[in-house]
């Protein structure tokens, strides 16, 4: 099974990698400089014989020149609209206007995790989008992959998410769901005309879901009938409340607070228990409601913004959790979704899990990835480099997640840099599948580049640092250049 994805990676390639790349002044980080001058030695005559990646792909320049020339008017425009509050929902916005005037100062600060796992956050996330509140958000770690300031753990208890409304920390997110809709009465109200008592049922059952789903997702093998049975019992419940109404959501036609209530363990409970215990909750012919029900929430774009993919969940939970029980049934899902389906060959077959239809064609899933690719490459091939560095300190709960002072060995960056260029270079190949295509130079050792665009691959995380669409195609093309070293 493939690594975990790594905590320091959840900025890579939103271009905000520098703090986490800057060593810290630190008797830790002394050591860790000495292990990789070491490495770096030992790398020397590596390094003295020569490229082992063939340098004949373009430029960095010149991919940005092919980048520019392919891109739409609305891509183009994308990431200025973003950096000003506007445009649409994205994992990497740090302010969002809305209709506010340029200038404006919102009421609301929402303090999310930085990596995009945190299922509460996802809640707080897609209310403010839906009912367009100006917001600014700050990124804190999670404790299984990083340290939250003091002021934090002082403050707010250390646990997400938090938002600061008018000045005043309101903590907890069934609390700040309710606070938000009674601070802004001028917003779309995602409560029913009967307010909170008349979805009391369904606050109930969400409850209940979310008890049974880690119920069985950490049950081990020889307790896991049971918990199936007592999961099944309760999905049917949420698929019957579904299918007791038109219009593919909680309450009919319209998205509402019981949907944000219910996204995101619905959201992970399809993903996880189809990895680990080889489970479908979006079967439309056993669930058809909670099958509609997804399908509604992708035609959201603050859904389709905060979602994840399947693999990313896998590998982000069981830290979160302590562990997953994975049964026998899973493992032909397991091969698939971490690595199996991260072929240019695969990409021709519909995926485990499905595309929105609002993704955009394979065209606009590969100028996304190279965009960020092409925008953030000297980042992105020092933290490659970690492949062969020593592990950071202090180590973190999730498996191979870096912290943030891990060292990257550098010896054979530009064989990385070469290498992803390459991958860049495939990208933008203007449509179609890139020829198989001979990376190394004859006779060199090209395996520890091979390594460092493994070890990127494995780690690359939805929405954080692209959406599915655009990773699927990012860890297809960096198979085919693993391939061809």
């Amino acid at each position: 099974m493939s690594a975990a994805l790594s905590a320091a990676a959840c900025l890579l390639l939103l271009g905000r990698t520098t703090a986490l790349l800057t060593p810290r002044r630190t008797v830790r980080m002394s050591a860790g400089g000495w292990l990789r001058k070491a490495a770096d030695m030992v790398g020397g005559s590596a390094a003295a014989s020569g490229p082992a990646v063939l340098g004949d792909a373009p430029s960095w320049g010149a991919l940005a020149e092919r980048l520019a020339a392919a891109e739409t008017v609305e891509e183009a425009g994308a990431a200025a609209l973003v950096a000003a509050g506007r445009g649409p929902p994205t994992a990497g916005a740090a302010l969002r206007l809305f209709d506010a005037p340029d200038g404006y100062e919102p009421r609301v600060t929402l303090y999310r995790d930085s990596a995009s796992w945190c299922p509460y956050c996802q809640k707080i996330w897609m209310q403010l989008e839906e009912k367009r509140i100006p917001y600014r958000v700050e990124r804190i770690n999670m404790r299984c992959y990083g340290s939250k300031p003091a002021w934090f753990e002082r403050e707010a208890g250390g646990l997400l998410p938090v938002v600061r409304l008018d000045g005043d920390l309101v903590l907890d997110s069934v609390s700040i769901l309710f606070a938000l809709e009674g601070a802004f009465p001028e917003a779309e109200s995602l409560l029913p005309p009967g307010g909170r008592a008349a979805i009391a049922d369904l606050v109930a059952l969400e409850k209940q879901f979310a008890g049974a789903w880690l119920g069985w997702l950490r049950a081990p093998a020889a307790l896991s009938a049971g918990a199936r049975a007592n999961f099944e019992a309760t999905l049917g419940r949420v698929d019957g409340a579904l299918s007791s109404t038109t219009g593919g959501f909680f309450l009919g036609a319209d998205l509402s607070l019981v949907d944000l209530l219910f996204v995101s363990f619905l959201e992970r409970a399809e993903a996880s228990l189809l990895f680990y215990k080889g489970f479908r909750v979006r079967d439309g012919a056993r669930f058809p409601g909670i099958a509609a029900w997804f399908d509604a929430m992708e035609t959201r774009p603050s859904f389709r913004a905060s979602a994840s993919d399947y693999y990313t969940h896998a590998m982000d939970l069981p830290p979160q959790l302590g562990g997953c029980g994975a049964d026998g049934a899973g493992e032909v899902f397991r091969d698939a979704l971490a690595g199996g389906e991260w072929t240019l060959g695969a990409l021709a077959a519909p995926p485990l899990q499905p595309l929105p239809a609002a993704s955009g064609d394979a065209g606009a899933a590969r100028r996304a990835a190279a965009r960020k690719l092409v925008a953030n490459h000297e980042k992105v091939a020092v933290f490659a480099c970690r492949a062969h560095g020593p592990p950071g300190v202090p180590p973190v709960a999730a498996p191979l997640a870096d912290p943030n002072n891990a060292s990257p060995v550098r010896w054979h960056i530009g064989d990385v840099d070469a290498a992803l260029r390459h991958v860049a270079d495939a990208l933008l190949g203007g449509g179609g599948d890139p020829a198989p295509r001979t990376l190394a130079v004859d006779g060199a050792d090209a395996a520890p580049t091979a390594a460092a665009l493994r070890y990127l691959r494995d780690r690359v995380g939805v929405p954080r640092d692209m959406d599915y669409a655009a990773a699927r195609q990012f860890r297809a093309h960096l198979t085919w250049a693993i391939d061809g070293l």
